[in-house]
């Protein structure tokens, strides 16, 4: 293959594009712009708003209180030397010690199969076929995806990963990346389905999915390559979806849907997009959990030409997500965008606000009116419809608020019609996330998945201090990411759609893997 003319010839032209790239007239120009962005920068340091957020820095930098919250505990060091992570840990990986012991003995002989040395150099880059499958998952239209091609997926990859702990050496399931918060929340999911078994088994179903996902994915990312290779792949089946959706858009072939939309405050506005997802709600939110990922890996590129590459494969979801219509999609950009630039450069926050209210006036007509009914709660039909479910559903959280009412929706939606309706029906969920699993679960359910998500950010900003450049911003798209859609989060469901549950815990899985990469690349060079 490398000896191909095609192959030589594609090189040749890309080689020649880096080159003659240092000496073009758009090189004066990107240079002219970042020495006026370094000039800015040099004027905000000297400023009075300068010295004053320094100085703000040092004293949060230096607070008691912040350093409680985001330095190391030890808590996580007492999980891991006890009994209970000890029996967890032999149980999962107990099957495949066994039969490792087993090829082992006879690996000479394994080994001579051309078959079984396929395999194995196949199984090697696990990332590539996750992420090959991830783009499957994203990419196929709803009315031909089943929820159970989630499940049949996440088998895969845990009987893959399962082989690989098998013939390769050094790979276990990684059970100490799950953190023991986690670990606490998926027991109370199971136990939140005892009661309502028969209701609840297909939603237990989606959350078993999502878990085995996140240990296949901790135990498959054990290095900074498979990660930036997982990303990288992923990434291809956004530009995918967004480029259908960008095709919905051209051609007008939604139409717009009154469902969705109140008509007296959307005059003008086009068919909201849905690209492959079930509506343009689920859309917006597996962009928002993506898109930052683009700018990791642009500012990970070391070329100019793999930087214009993934620039431009950016902007079909990007300009899609406006198409969505969805308000609290693009409240979600606009806090991944602060969160990513606050841990990036926060010197920029300014000029990224100021820009940000600047371009407000130039965006398309049917996008600023509807961000203009944000501000118009009393006359949009959908904030009131949230109030209204409010309204129902918090004398069932009275009832409920322990041990909660099942886990899932059709346990959730039996409940809540024994009690007054403010709706004209039965609300399917409460349009919030955290609310919902408090509803479904229990006050120790909702307590463990903050206190897990609070641990995961945690955890990452540590780790953003003690990495390489390439996996700090890894970590940032992960946790702008993460920021974006759990505000989000707070006016929806974003776990009643599978798909997007699914991608919120892959995420998930992500940083949790950067994580412990760094983590286990620290331990051993305090170790050398």
């Amino acid at each position: 293959m490398c000896d191909s003319v095609f192959i030589k010839f594609v090189f040749f032209i890309i080689n020649r594009i880096d080159s003659s790239y240092e000496n073009s007239f758009f090189k004066k120009i990107i240079d002219f712009i970042i020495n006026a962005f370094k000039k800015l920068n040099v004027f905000y340091e000297n400023s009075i708003c300068g010295h004053t957020m320094k100085k703000l820095t040092e004293l949060l930098c230096n607070s008691a209180i912040l350093g409680f919250f985001f330095k190391k505990g030890r808590l996580s060091r007492w999980y891991e030397e006890s009994l209970f992570f000890a029996g967890l840990n032999a149980i999962v990986n107990f099957p495949s010690k066994i039969l490792k012991k087993v090829y082992l003995k006879f690996e000479d002989v394994f080994l001579e199969s051309k078959i079984i040395t396929l395999v194995r150099n196949v199984l090697s880059r696990m990332e590539i076929i996750a992420g090959i499958l991830v783009v499957l998952l994203m990419i196929v239209p709803n009315d031909r995806w089943n929820n159970r091609y989630n499940l049949i997926i996440a088998i895969a990859l845990l009987a893959l990963v399962f082989i690989n702990t098998i013939i390769q050496r050094n790979w276990v399931f990684n059970v100490k990346a799950m953190d023991f918060t986690l670990v606490i929340f998926i027991i109370t999911v199971v136990i939140s389905s005892i009661a309502t078994f028969f209701e609840s088994v297909n939603f237990l179903a989606f959350h078993i999915t999502c878990f085995m996902l996140v240990l296949v994915t901790v135990s498959f990312l054990k290095t900074e390559k498979a990660l930036k290779t997982f990303i990288e792949i992923m990434l291809m089946g956004v530009v995918l979806i967004g480029l259908y959706g960008m095709w919905q858009v051209v051609t007008d072939a939604v139409a717009f849907d009154p469902s969705l939309t109140s008509i007296e405050q959307s005059e003008g506005l086009p068919g909201r997009i849905y690209s492959t997802m079930a509506n343009p709600n689920n859309y917006s939110q597996i962009l928002i959990m993506t898109l930052p990922f683009f700018v990791a890996v642009i500012m990970n590129s070391k070329s100019f030409v793999k930087k214009s590459i993934y620039l431009v494969m950016a902007l079909p979801p990007l300009i899609s997500l406006f198409y969505t219509g969805s308000r609290s999609g693009w409240i979600g950009l606009a806090v991944s965008i602060i969160v990513f630039t606050f841990f990036a450069q926060k010197r920029l926050i300014p000029f990224i606000i100021a820009g940000g209210i600047m371009m407000i006036p130039f965006l398309p007509s049917h996008v600023y009116y509807r961000i203009l009914t944000i501000f118009n709660a009393e006359g949009d039909t959908s904030s009131q419809y949230r109030v209204e479910i409010l309204q129902t559903v918090f004398p069932m959280l009275k009832d409920h608020a322990i041990w909660g009412s099942g886990l899932g929706t059709d346990a959730f939606m039996r409940v809540v019609d024994t009690y007054h309706q403010y709706t004209k029906a039965t609300p399917l969920h409460t349009h919030v996330l955290y609310l919902q699993i408090w509803i479904e679960m229990g006050i120790i359910a909702l307590l463990s998945f903050l206190w897990f998500i609070y641990r995961t950010i945690k955890n990452s900003i540590i780790c953003m201090a003690e990495s390489t450049k390439e996996m700090k911003n890894i970590l940032i798209a992960g946790v702008s990411a993460l920021s974006g859609v759990l505000t989000i989060a707070l006016v929806e469901y974003i776990w009643y759609y599978p798909r997007v549950m699914v991608i919120f815990w892959v995420i998930i899985g992500i940083l949790l893997a950067g994580i412990s990469v760094v983590f286990n690349k620290n331990r051993k060079l305090s170790e050398s």
